[in-house]
């Protein structure tokens, strides 16, 4: 990866972060707005909501992106996962032969001795 692809990566990761914590905290304070809670209470009140309904928020965006389409990843503020949350491609070498492994061990153990 270069530090072009990786530089892209952060800056997808980063904006796929920040924008379900900008819309869940503004979800909280929307959903505190009015609750008939003492006014030392609100405050963490609408705290707790932000962090519940930010994660609920990107989790249900993550399912529909994943099984739906993925185009609704915009509501994450990108519609593409960054590369590093992808897997690496199956290695395509052979692997060696069990009996060429347990020779090369063999071998490596007489000449230790």
């Amino acid at each position: 990866m270069n530090l072009s692809t990786a530089a892209a990566a952060v800056w997808a990761s980063i904006a796929r972060t920040l924008v379900p914590a900008i819309v869940g905290q503004l979800l909280g304070l929307w959903a505190a707005t009015g609750l008939p809670v003492d006014d030392q209470l609100e405050p963490a009140l609408t705290v707790f909501l932000g962090l519940v309904l930010t994660g609920v928020y990107y989790a249900g965006v993550r399912v529909l992106e994943t099984y739906v389409t993925p185009k609704l990843g915009w509501l994450l503020g990108l519609a593409r996962t960054p590369n590093g949350y992808t897997p690496d491609p199956p290695s395509t070498a052979k692997p060696e032969p069990l009996s060429t492994l347990s020779a090369d061990l063999a071998r490596r153990d007489t000449e230790q001795h």
